[in-house]
């Protein structure tokens, strides 16, 4: 064997290797509502790239969500708010026992797009509510760390205590439609 072959082969191996296993999962977004003026919180099927790692679907919230259309010229845009306005939703490593479980929400990049007119305070709290659906049982207790500029502290600072407090059995949010 030629010695460009062996190399191609060890380097898809090494890609296979490094890949993991995908499969499909379910989450839920923050989607825009379209013409219906409200934000729908949404079950979603996800390609999850890293099934089988220590993540889980909460790691699916904030990504880009443009869903099929019948007229894809024209819908093609990202629907999800958590994304748009870059909302980021995290756990800790869930494999490994060592580590403490921790719940991350960071609005460090957070701005809501012009193109949406939904008050901030509705994003995040859909963003929670979201978080409350697709939370493994093992971070029901875990209470949600806030990472914030300056800024933005003073008005979402009390909605992430009032998610803390807040049963998780019970809904959180509920968009007005």
């Amino acid at each position: 064997m030629k010695p460009s072959n062996i190399l191609s082969a060890l380097v898809a191996l090494a890609h296979l290797a490094a890949a993991g296993e995908s499969a499909l999962t379910t989450t839920f977004q923050p989607l825009d509502g379209l013409r219906t003026g409200a934000i729908q919180i949404v079950q979603v099927t996800c390609h999850h790239w890293y099934a089988n790692s220590a993540s889980s679907a909460v790691d699916l919230i904030d990504v880009p969500n443009v869903p099929p259309s019948d007229q894809p010229a024209q819908a093609n845009e990202n629907l999800n708010l958590a994304s748009v306005s870059g909302v980021g939703l995290s756990t800790s490593d869930l494999g490994d026992a060592g580590v403490p479980l921790v719940i991350t929400i960071d609005l460090t990049r957070f701005s809501v797009p012009k193109r949406f007119g939904y008050p901030r305070e509705n994003i995040v709290r859909a963003c929670l509510e979201c978080l409350r659906r697709a939370m493994p049982e093992k971070l029901r207790g875990t209470p949600v760390t806030l990472k914030a500029s300056d800024g933005d502290l003073p008005w979402a600072d009390p909605i992430v205590k009032e998610f803390n407090k807040h049963d998780r059995k019970k809904v959180f949010f509920t968009p007005a439609q």
